[in-house]
């Protein structure tokens, strides 16, 4: 009796960890994981929407909009990948990420051979997401934490970023369409970035409020979304899995990635602190070369639930 009365309460134990909403932390250099239970969604931006956000070629890569349905859940990283955590990663395993990154020169953004994840230009704390990191540095601190940690880390696929983003909303941003209230949820590029910059607002591509950071802010500062992850959109842009494609055509309805050849460009997902207010949207899509490092570009982790 009493043998089955323990069986019964650790399943119902295991059960409850892998609740929808539910934080858990496998080890201590991992990163706090929240589950995404399944579900069905539309991915992609409607014409309406792309027209209204100035979406360049009328945003047909955001298109055509179908339905996904993610049959078993996950675990996202609730928050961005932080500098002491890729710090640990690039002291345990000695890898070596040669200098060189791409970051924002008052008006444009120009590559610099001396700047790095280490020293992207800016101030940041161990608290601020890990920048100026590759499509092949991102995979590689998830392999570094799958078998450290015994758990199924990887890169979300972009479906699966999408939906995690959304958090069950169909609007341009988790928060609504507008821009006014962008600062309480999200570090973007707003009137502090146009003041140190010493630039009148673009007001049709910045966001009209103060977040109180000029480039990146400590994970988990902004509001979450309704799944309970922060800075989903904004701040740094997150890595995917799945290599870049033109449109949706041809997109899986299961939410696993599309792959494709070794050194396809990859996709990277929802806007960063200095990117136009256009593509800090759950739809917007961009991405490049597996090397491509810039001041704005940042991952985030996925994990199978056992």
């Amino acid at each position: 009796m009493l043998a089955t009365l323990v069986l019964r309460l650790e399943l119902a134990s295991a059960a409850d960890k892998w609740t929808p909403g539910a934080v858990f932390q496998d080890c201590r250099h991992c990163p706090e994981m929240v589950v995404i239970g399944p579900g069905e969604f539309v991915m992609g931006a409607p014409v309406e929407e792309s027209a209204r956000e100035g979406v360049p070629n009328g945003g047909a890569n955001e298109r055509p909009r179908h339905r996904v349905r993610i049959a078993n859940g996950f675990a996202m990283a609730r928050y961005e990948i932080t500098r002491a955590q890729f710090a640990a990663f690039v002291e345990a395993t000695g890898r070596t990420i040669a200098p060189g990154c791409t970051v924002l020169a008052r008006d444009r953004f120009e590559p610099h051979a001396d700047k790095s994840w280490r020293a992207p230009g800016f101030a940041q704390g161990d608290d601020h997401p890990v920048v100026c990191v590759g499509w092949d540095d991102a995979q590689a601190y998830a392999a570094w934490l799958a078998q450290t940690s015994g758990a199924a880390y990887r890169l979300p696929s972009e479906a699966e970023w999408e939906y995690a983003a959304r958090a069950g909303t169909q609007t341009a941003r988790f928060w609504g369409d507008g821009r006014e209230t962008a600062c309480a949820f999200a570090n973007v590029a707003d009137r502090d970035l146009m003041a140190a910059l010493a630039r009148e607002p673009d007001e049709a591509q910045r966001f009209p409020c103060r977040d109180g950071h000029v480039y990146t802010a400590p994970v988990g500062r902004f509001g979450a979304n309704a799944f309970g992850l922060s800075d989903m959109l904004g701040n740094v842009l997150e890595w995917t899995a799945d290599c870049s494609a033109d449109t949706h055509d041809g997109a899986r309805d299961d939410g696993a990635p599309r792959l494709g050849a070794a050194d396809c460009h990859h996709v990277a997902r929802g806007g960063g602190w200095p990117n136009r207010a256009l593509s800090v949207r759950a739809a917007w899509r961009t991405g490049g070369p597996g090397y491509t490092r810039n001041d704005h570009l940042g991952l985030r982790v996925a994990r199978d639930l056992e």
